[in-house]
């Protein structure tokens, strides 16, 4: 049996990432060097993606990351009683009948500000289906004080119920990341929410509709797997060209085209691999392919690898 490369993604290897619809946010795996992988540097907009290292990846909104919050103040409304007040998303600091929440005045998906919002009387639990009212970013949902709908279902406007955290402060639970959205975004305020983790290869997240998928790179390049809410369109399979991270089929991922045989465009979804089972199930798919081990910082997702080209 082959054995599983031991080498990390090469020359800033990217992942496209897109947490749909509620958020957006790119993220890349490493550089290879004599040092160990280290991250290449990304810029963000709200159209699209500008970076130093090899080519962009994509056209989504914002990369993650792990930075301290948001503090916004409110001098507008939105439709029907208009949210007010500033606070800080994790801490309860509305008063009865409010709690804080990301609010946007127009369907964009990224927020303007974060105000005290109309809390409901009968709430949602977090991991519990909620409801956002309105428009995605009107900032009335169905969940409790301290956590917000993230949404799978933009024309329903359904979701499930995720809590906020602080960044740093290791208050997720065990099984779950902090991830902070829309940092890149200038003026647009962050918000960190905790997401579950999951194993990319039994892609076992809670909600079955949704797909496990690298999270924020590490200081080393490499990543964990968080679940995210699936595509609004139909998703890709091996080989076909993606933008975004949940693009890609359950159990596939999007890496960039150096590292997919025959990928005509910047990014094409590849298979998720086992190490322990060696490049056989990566050449099934193409010759020239092994299982590149993911290096992921946490033991847990020691066996994950990918199915890609050589460096």
């Amino acid at each position: 049996m082959a054995q599983p490369q031991s080498a990390c993604y090469a020359a800033g290897v990217r992942v496209p990432f897109l947490l749909y619809p509620a958020v957006a946010m790119v993220m890349l795996v490493g550089a290879c060097s004599s040092d160990g992988p280290t991250p290449a540097a990304t810029t963000s907009g709200a159209t699209g993606e500008s970076s130093t290292g090899d080519t962009a990846t994509s056209t989504a909104a914002v990369e993650t990351g792990t930075t301290a919050g948001t503090v916004a103040s409110a001098d507008s409304g939105s439709s029907g009683d208009p949210p007010e007040g500033q606070c800080t998303l994790w801490e309860d600091e509305c008063g009865a009948g409010q709690k804080c929440m990301p609010w946007s005045l127009q369907a964009d998906e990224i927020p303007d500000e974060i105000r005290c919002c109309a809390a409901p009387a009968s709430p949602d639990l977090v991991g519990e289906p909620c409801d956002v009212e309105d428009y995605n970013g009107s900032c009335i949902d169905t969940c409790e004080v301290g956590a917000m709908c993230v949404l799978d279902d933009p024309v329903q406007l359904t979701g499930q119920c995720r809590p906020f955290c602080k960044p740093g402060a290791n208050e997720c639970q065990a099984d779950e990341t902090c991830k902070t959205f829309y940092e890149l975004l200038n003026d647009v305020p962050t918000v960190p929410l905790c997401m579950e983790q999951c194993d990319p290869l039994a892609q076992d997240c809670s909600v079955p509709s949704w797909l496990c998928i690298p999270d924020s790179p590490t200081q080393a390049g490499q990543s964990g797997f968080i679940c995210v809410s699936p595509p609004p369109d139909d998703p890709y399979g091996v080989f076909e060209v993606c933008a975004l991270a949940n693009q890609c089929e359950p159990g596939l991922v999007c890496v960039t085209a150096d590292r997919v045989p025959g990928c005509g465009l910047l990014s094409c979804c590849t298979s998720y691999c086992s190490l322990s089972e060696g490049d056989a199930p990566c050449q099934a798919l193409h010759p020239d392919m092994g299982c590149v081990d993911w290096m992921a910082p946490d033991p847990t997702w020691a066996d994950v690898g990918v199915c890609a080209l050589p460096e």
